[in-house]
Parts: C-alpha cells; sequence; structure tokens
C-alpha cells in the first residue's frame, strides 16, 4: 500500500529551514493524532482486534474500580477475560441511573478536564452523561482523519447547517471561520468554515446565503435539504459550489439521493451519536455500508429481538465507546436498527453496518408488534399546500398526529388530504388527527424529526 501525502495542500511553514530537519516539529505534533486514528482504522483485522481487546479491558478495569453500578453489572471476573457480549445491554435508564447517583467517573485528581453534555432529546428526553476534553478531541480527530484517509480535497470550503432553538434575522445565524482544518491551519491550506444555526428560516434568504461563497462540503440534516430543495435544484447547488453532501441525524430518502447523484454530487453519511461521535462512515463504493470506526468504537447487533423490516432482518445497534471513561458507554443500545456484517462488500476488512434503515423512532408500531418504516418526505406534503413545517408523531398504538404550522388555519380539503396521504402510508388500524398550528413547540430538541413514535 502506497502512503501518498500528495494531496495534502503543504504550506512553507509546514517544513523546517533548520539543518538535518525536515517536517516542523510543530506540524509533525498536530498531524501525529490523525496518523494515529489512520494506523487504527487501516492497520491487518488481527492487530486492531488486538489493539480492541486490551482497550476495553482498560475501560472495564476503570468502570470496575470507580463504579459500584459497573460492579454490580461486570462482576468479579477480570476484565481481560470477559466477553463483551455475555453482558448485560446498557439502556437509557440505566444510563441515567449511573449518571444520577454516581455522576462523573473521573476527579481533579485525574487531571483531566470533564464536563457535562447532553444529548439532543430526538429520542424524547435528552440524556444527561459526562465526557472529557481527551475523548471531544479523539472525536473530532477520527472525523477529520476521514477526510485525510479519502484523499478528500482540503481547499474546499465547508458548510455546516445546524438546528438552532433560537436564531437571527431571517431566521438563522451565519458564522465564518477562515479555516476548517483547526490545529493544522497554519500548516496546510483550506477552505473556509461556515457554521449555519437554523432555527424557522426564510428559506430563500437561507439560499442566498449558501449561494454567497462556494458551498464545498455541506453538512446538513436531509431535513433542511428538502428544505432548500423547494427552491433551488440540484443543477443549482452544483453551481453553487456544492461539493459532497454529508447528512447527518436521519436517513436521506432515495429520491434526494438520486437526484444529487445524478448531478455527480456524492453523498456520504456519517453514522454518530452525540455520546461518542462517528460510529460508522458511508462505503464510497458501497452506498448504504458504514465501516465502522474501530479506533473508537465496538459495534454489535442484538440478535435477541429481532425484527424484520422490508424482509431484511434487523437488530438493535449496541455501541461500546472505547474511551468512555467519564461516563462509560459499553454495549449501550442507541436506540437504533440495522444489520452488521464482518466484511464490506467493497472488501474493506472490518466491521460494517448495514440496511440501517433509521432510527426506531422512525418505524410505526402497529398493535400486533410488528414495526414498520414510515417516511413521507416535505416535497410530498408540500404538494397539498404550502407550509412552513411539520412533525408527525406516533402518540399510541392506534394514533397518529400530524401538526401542519403555517400563518392561515388549514381548510377542510386541505385536513382531509393530509389525513388521507398519511392514513394510507400507515395503513389500516391507525386512527389518523391533522392539526393546524402557528408554530410547532419542538421544545429542548435539537433534531427535529419529521416523524417520532413517541412509543419506543
Amino acid at each position: 500500500m502506497a502512503l501518498d501525502l500528495s494531496r495534502l495542500p503543504l504550506k512553507a511553514a509546514a517544513l523546517s529551514l533548520r539543518p538535518m530537519t525536515l517536517c516542523d516539529p510543530a506540524f509533525v505534533n498536530a498531524l501525529a493524532p490523525f496518523i494515529d486514528a489512520i494506523a487504527i482504522e487501516t492497520a491487518p483485522r488481527a492487530v486492531r482486534d488486538q489493539w480492541q481487546a486490551r482497550q476495553l479491558a482498560n475501560l472495564l478495569r476503570h468502570a470496575v474500580a470507580r463504579s459500584a453500578f459497573w460492579r454490580g453489572r461486570i462482576g468479579g471476573k477480570s476484565p481481560a477475560a470477559i466477553r463483551l457480549s455475555a453482558l448485560p445491554v446498557l439502556t437509557r435508564t440505566d444510563l441515567r441511573r449511573q449518571v444520577e447517583s454516581e455522576g462523573a467517573l473521573l476527579g481533579p485528581a485525574d487531571r483531566i478536564q470533564v464536563k457535562r453534555h447532553a444529548t439532543s432529546g430526538s429520542s424524547g428526553v435528552p440524556v444527561s452523561f459526562f465526557i472529557t476534553e481527551v475523548t471531544s478531541h479523539l472525536i473530532q480527530v477520527r472525523s477529520f482523519a476521514q477526510y485525510l484517509l479519502e484523499g478528500r480535497d482540503l481547499s474546499l470550503n465547508k458548510t455546516d447547517l445546524r438546528t438552532a432553538l433560537t436564531a437571527g434575522p431571517g431566521g438563522f445565524d451565519l458564522k465564518r471561520e477562515a479555516s476548517w482544518v483547526g490545529s493544522l491551519s497554519p500548516y496546510l491550506k483550506s477552505g473556509a468554515l461556515r457554521s449555519i444555526k437554523v432555527g424557522r428560516p426564510d428559506v430563500e434568504r437561507l439560499c442566498k446565503a449558501l449561494e454567497h461563497e462556494p458551498i464545498g462540503y455541506l453538512i446538513a440534516p436531509p431535513k433542511f435539504l428538502e428544505m432548500v430543495l423547494r427552491l433551488r435544484t440540484p443543477a443549482d447547488l452544483k453551481r453553487a459550489g456544492l461539493a459532497m453532501i454529508i447528512p447527518f441525524g436521519e436517513a436521506m430518502e432515495t429520491e434526494m439521493r438520486a437526484a444529487f447523484s445524478a448531478e455527480g454530487i456524492p453523498v456520504r453519511a456519517h453514522y454518530s451519536a452525540e455520546e461518542f461521535g462517528t460510529v460508522g462512515v458511508e462505503c464510497a463504493r458501497v452506498p448504504g455500508a458504514y465501516h465502522v470506526c474501530g479506533s473508537g468504537v465496538i459495534v454489535e447487533v442484538s440478535d435477541a429481538d429481532a425484527v424484520i423490516v422490508d424482509g431484511q432482518r434487523l437488530g438493535r445497534v449496541l455501541v461500546t465507546a472505547l474511551h468512555s471513561y467519564a461516563t462509560p458507554f459499553i454495549r449501550y443500545d442507541v436506540g437504533d436498527l440495522a444489520s452488521l456484517t464482518q466484511r464490506c462488500a467493497c472488501g474493506h476488512d472490518g466491521p460494517t453496518l448495514t440496511n440501517v434503515k433509521g432510527r426506531s423512532k422512525g418505524f410505526l408500531t402497529r398493535a400486533d408488534g410488528a414495526i414498520v418504516p414510515f417516511y413521507l418526505s416535505a416535497p410530498i406534503l408540500l404538494a397539498i399546500c404550502a407550509f412552513d413545517e411539520h412533525r408527525i408523531r406516533q402518540t399510541a398504538l392506534d394514533q397518529i398526529i400530524v401538526e401542519i404550522a403555517r400563518k392561515e388555519p388549514l381548510d377542510e380539503a386541505e385536513i382531509r388530504r393530509f389525513h388521507d396521504l398519511v392514513a394510507g402510508r400507515a395503513g389500516p388500524g391507525f386512527a389518523v388527527e391533522v392539526r393546524w398550528v402557528e408554530l410547532i413547540d419542538w421544545g429542548a430538541a435539537i433534531k427535529r424529526l419529521g416523524f417520532r413514535n413517541e412509543l419506543v
């Protein structure tokens, strides 16, 4: 395998001018964490497995030493002798109990900075946990390492769209930084970073802000892309410099992905969680297959309560975060459904998640216990009438509530069309109630999901 750094856009400052030296030591130190991550991700399978086993034993040893909660779950066995699959699954309820009763498992004597963090609340109630400064840094390192792994062009801009509970004029806030490569910016040429926090935007103004300078890599929830595509086509966005889409938070609809692919715009989703960062990165050659990020996590798929969805057998995704020392995540049920293979069809020799149909929140639960995917894109709903935003919720085994937000009330014909569309997509056994609201009360949720199952 050739180690080719020819696409690394070095500045002169990266190279040393002193006798008998090559690169500037500061540049070497800044680059080292990314090389570390790449080395683990590309190591032979046996070597990577051995490293993970040692890191898992380290984490288990720490958890047993610092936590009565974890001692009760792990028992008195030697951490090195424990089979991960033999340990109980960690639920959100378990996690809350551990955090509330014990707090962080690192203290001042450890001389590692710890902060409290919380999930977005897309599961209903935000989950609070503790994370170290070191872990936060490693999460960022793994994310950026993907650009180096694939030789992506660092000179392109990066545009990052995120949900905000409040926003400025036009319904969004935009901040610009000259570079998006962080500690490497003194040594590498890179594009600008534009961070856009989106509340309830004026979509035309948002589109103009996106087009003000080349978009480059666009990181955004598909819901925002649906919003933009009301007024712009994929071809328009390509002319505005869109080079790649990195969706997150929810699955991108097949039709939307195909529309961007037809314009030569690749879609490369990252499967991630706020608790521990990137879990898997979508394969460049096999859409829908996610190479597990072995430098940070071990992933299992539980077969204990597997379900059949669209003819595929799916189980719950369990994640063990190898660097989670402040709040351990060991066999943590993230609430997702997927399949797991030990090798990707592209030839990648490592665990690969496939058939990731979306969060379990994105499925309807029928009265007989069956679960079925449910998705209605904004363009399909907008064919009925114009509105600002929408939310569909399953609130009981036989109840679906549809909220349509706009200034003017819905008329009876519009209500009937929304009802018939949702009822037809859901199938028999559900009572569908359509509500007009001026604003949707999202509460503290950062991820504003178009559909959510409140029963799971």
